[in-house]
């Protein structure tokens, strides 16, 4: 295929990397992603992923309290030092991408110049260590807005696109329309849309499989090829329903690799909606 695929090594199961990432390659998927914390080895994973001969697509940086960025005071600054040693474990694993949440929090609505300026500080550490920093469509679309108006000339700002938060978040907006110059990654996911079309929730931020939703899969495809998409097509999946929900009892049967490997089914699908034009 055109389009390699990939996907989120964590999927829910508890299990160890060095567990994990065989059975992708085994399946068949062409690459992974994995998520950034403090005392991360990224060396050791990038060592371990490219073995198995696949491509370390991305790492997805921290998000929890990234809101303290927009805000006056150290914890802002810190949180910013916390990324800007992401994006250095991306360079000396050798990945290209560090996707980053602009904000948390549903109530959130008030972007700054001073958050405004400290990812600026960032997106300048990522250009000097050869990264592309993706932000990602989230709750409060003001932010990645600000971003793109403040900062969307940068050479290392680009894009990710979560299909499952532009149902559920961002009121179905068309995000490749607006942010598709500088699209670089995907986590391609489903949901039942949003419970209360007034309101935003993370109960509705499903991240089931393709097909397994609502979402309209062959207009994802669609303005994947408006926009000329060709980087990998990267799912971010779970096989855990969130609280009070009960999506995924679909799911429940599926062992690691069983999950695993109809993921791989319905991305296939997928990609060959994308690639016939």
């Amino acid at each position: 295929m055109k389009h390699k695929i990939c996907i989120d090594v964590d999927a829910g199961f508890g299990l160890k990397m060095r567990d994990e990432i065989p059975v992708l390659a085994e399946i068949g998927f062409d690459g992974c992603f994995t998520t950034w914390q403090v005392g991360s080895d990224i060396p050791k994973t990038a060592r371990l992923i490219a073995d198995c001969g696949l491509i370390y697509q991305s790492i997805h940086s921290p998000f929890r309290g990234i809101d303290v960025v927009w805000d006056e005071g150290k914890a802002g600054d810190d949180f910013i030092r916390m990324l800007v040693d992401c994006v250095r474990d991306c360079a000396s694993g050798n990945v290209p991408i560090a996707v980053v949440h602009p904000i948390i929090g549903m109530d959130k609505h008030t972007p700054t110049q001073l958050g405004i300026e400290r990812f600026g500080r960032l997106l300048d550490e990522a250009q000097k260590c050869g990264v592309t920093v993706a932000f990602e469509n989230v709750e409060g679309f003001e932010y990645l807005e600000l971003i793109k108006r403040e900062l969307g000339t940068h050479s290392a700002l680009g894009y990710c696109w979560d299909t499952g938060h532009e149902m559920c978040y961002n009121f179905s907006m068309d995000v490749p329309a607006v942010y598709g110059d500088r699209l670089v990654c995907t986590h391609l996911d489903d949901n039942m849309g949003m419970t209360d079309p007034n309101e935003m929730t993370w109960h509705d931020d499903s991240h089931l499989m393709p097909f397994d939703g609502v979402a309209d899969w062959q207009g994802i495809a669609d303005r994947l090829n408006r926009v000329n998409y060709s980087a990998p097509l990267t799912f971010e999946l779970t096989r855990n329903s969130k609280p009070n929900r009960d999506t995924h009892r679909i799911y429940a049967h599926l062992d690691y690799e069983g999950f695993m490997r109809l993921a791989f089914e319905k991305a296939k699908k997928f990609a060959a909606m994308v690639e016939t034009k």
